[in-house]
């Protein structure tokens, strides 16, 4: 359980639940054999959504492995995982049909969270294959969060580590 205060409101928050989210994962071996060097590119989406119970919020994350080979851009690998958070006062918080608006510390904290977790599951899952090599980047949580408040993409002075290459 963790403790906090986001301007004078108190949460208490907890990891409730870490899965993999299997429509979101792909691991294509066609492509891990086509590959013969170069580029890669990884790219992390995220949305925050209400929980199936009462007082979850769960954060879907999603990250994908792609290079480009004859101009297009092949996809090595698709991965999501999904971080339910247990939170009381829930009810304060905003919910909207496109998803969820969070105080930024709150989502800064849960983001760290499941970004860790997915790194954790991506190492598992990438054991036996050349992308052990290219393990999930540092990532700019701050930039996430402000690109996640504002909905436009981060400013060209903050570094968002959320497109990084491999070369």
């Amino acid at each position: 359980m963790c403790f906090f205060c986001v301007k004078d409101m108190e949460y208490n928050i907890r990891i409730a639940n870490v899965r993999e989210v299997p429509p979101g994962i792909s691991l294509s071996r066609w492509e891990i054999m086509r590959y013969h060097g170069g580029e890669i590119s990884v790219s992390l989406r995220s949305k925050f959504l209400p929980g199936r119970q009462e007082g979850i919020v769960t954060l879907l994350l999603t990250t994908a492995y792609t290079y480009m080979r004859d101009m297009m851009r092949h996809r090595l690998l698709d991965y999501s995982v999904a971080v339910d958070f247990e939170i009381d006062r829930y009810d304060e918080l905003s919910i909207e049909e496109a998803g969820m608006d969070l105080p930024p510390r709150l989502m800064a904290l849960m983001y760290a969270a499941a970004i860790g977790s997915l790194r954790g599951m991506l190492a598992l899952r990438t054991a036996n294959t050349f992308l052990k090599d290219y393990p999930l980047p540092l990532i700019n949580v701050s930039a996430l969060v402000c690109s996640h408040r504002t909905g436009r993409p981060v400013p060209d002075n903050i570094v968002p580590l959320t497109d990084l290459y491999y070369n």
